[in-house]
Parts: C-alpha cells; sequence; structure tokens
C-alpha cells in the first residue's frame, strides 16, 4: 500500500446504496481509522437519507459520520429533491430550474451539488489529514445529471488538486463504470448486501414502509424502479464488477 492510500480518505455518505457501497469498500481498503464518513444536510426532501447514513455507517463498524449543513442548495430551489412541491417523475419544466429545463434534465437535478460536495469533503479531508475522497456517483447517470460524468470528477479532481496545492490529492469514483448489478455484486462480496438492502435509502418519495426484495422504497419512482432492474440483473447474474480503488 503506498503512502498516499495510507493517509485514508473522506467518503461522501448519503445514505444511499452507492454511497454505502463506497463505504463498505473504502472501509475493506484503507481501514476502520483511515476513513471519515462524511453527511451533507443540504435540505434534502427527505431527512430520511441522513438517518439511513447514520445507520448504515454504525452498522458496518465506522466512526460516527460528521454532518455538515450547507442550505444554499435549498434555499436556491427548483429541484425535486429539495423541494415537495416538485414531481419526482417529471423532467424539469416549470421548476423554475432554467438550466435544467434547457438541457431536458429530470425535475431531481440539482445543480452545482456533487461539487459543492466534492468541495466540502476535500476541505474536510485537509482537515483531517486524509488524501482524498471517495463519491458513489455512477456514468449509468450521465444523461440526467451531468456531474456524475468522469469527464466532470477528472475536472473537479484537478481544481481541487489545484485549490490544495497537492498533486497526490485524488477523488476515487469506485462505482463510475458499475451497473447497479454490480454494484449489488460488490456489496454482496464486501459482506454487506443485508446492510443495504435492509438500511440505505433510494427512494425519492423516502418511503421506508414497503419492503422489496432488493430494499425499501416506494416501487414506483425512477431511482426505485431502476434499484429493481439493478437487483433483477444481479440476481440473474449479469454484473459488470470491475470497482476502482487503490491496491
Amino acid at each position: 500500500m503506498s503512502d498516499t492510500t495510507k493517509k485514508g480518505v473522506v467518503v461522501l455518505l448519503s445514505g444511499g446504496q452507492d454511497s454505502s457501497t463506497c463505504l463498505a469498500l473504502a472501509m475493506s481498503t484503507w481501514g476502520h481509522d483511515k476513513v471519515w464518513p462524511l453527511i451533507i444536510d443540504y435540505g434534502q426532501r427527505h431527512l430520511i437519507e441522513i438517518d439511513c447514513a447514520v445507520i448504515v455507517a454504525r452498522a458496518m463498524g465506522a466512526r460516527e459520520p460528521r454532518i455538515l449543513g450547507e442550505r444554499a442548495l435549498l434555499e436556491l430551489g427548483g429541484a425535486a429533491l429539495t423541494d415537495a412541491n416538485v414531481n419526482v417523475n417529471a423532467d424539469a419544466t416549470d421548476t423554475g430550474n432554467a438550466y435544467a429545463e434547457a438541457h431536458g434534465l429530470p425535475s431531481t437535478f440539482v445543480p452545482g451539488r456533487n461539487l459543492l460536495f466534492f468541495t466540502l469533503a476535500a476541505a474536510y479531508a485537509a482537515k483531517v489529514g486524509a488524501q482524498g475522497i471517495v463519491t458513489g456517483v455512477c456514468e449509468a447517470d450521465r444523461a440526467g445529471y451531468p456531474d456524475c460524468r468522469s469527464e466532470f470528477v477528472d475536472a473537479a479532481k484537478e481544481a481541487l488538486r489545484t485549490a490544495l496545492d497537492d498533486p497526490e490529492f485524488d477523488i476515487y469514483a469506485p462505482l463510475l463504470h458499475l451497473s447497479k448489478a454490480g454494484t449489488f455484486e460488490l456489496a454482496a462480496r464486501l459482506d454487506v448486501l443485508d446492510v443495504i438492502i435492509e438500511s440505505t435509502n433510494t427512494c425519492y418519495h423516502g418511503n421506508r414502509d414497503i419492503k422489496h426484495e432488493w430494499g425499501r422504497g416506494c416501487g414506483g419512482c425512477p431511482a426505485c424502479a431502476e434499484r429493481e432492474s439493478g437487483w433483477q440483473s444481479f440476481v440473474a447474474g449479469k454484473d459488470e464488477l470491475s470497482p476502482h480503488m487503490p491496491r
């Protein structure tokens, strides 16, 4: 293991399937003492996400997550993830989000969210002496979420290296080229599949009352549909497992 790897990472933890799987992978790579989970309270529509993130971290034996508040995205509005009056199943038309509407993006797109998250995570990493951050962004979401694309992650990494004057600072996105089936397979190999199914929240409605074989959720929103589809491919043995992390 390199000196850079020994310094550890901050894991952006949302309480969802992807970031929770990333936390487990980071724990297996760096160990408990070199992983700092970070939760961003940005005024998300369902605070259950924060509760789930804390539960996941505890279930995996991680250190207690740091929770940072950043309500600017809530105050800007115009996205279904921060405004209960916006339909999560719709596009961005009439949401007040001019960029998302002009680019045909879904109502759930929050402009600048991942860039802001990366900046906050990097600031926390600098404070605790970590050498990078881990994010659960995935290229499968590139059509509707420009800040889940590999070119964005690469550009953000270079910007943070410059901002921190640290050429070794890194952004690890181990799920970037994985399918949802591959993410389920990774969780199974890390022995955290039960935690992912029982304790994570993907549902845009924050529904925890309805339990499916793939987890809890309403079963009808786009996020639930994607998760269910990934689960069906996983149980059928159709995965593409090649997470990118340091060795």
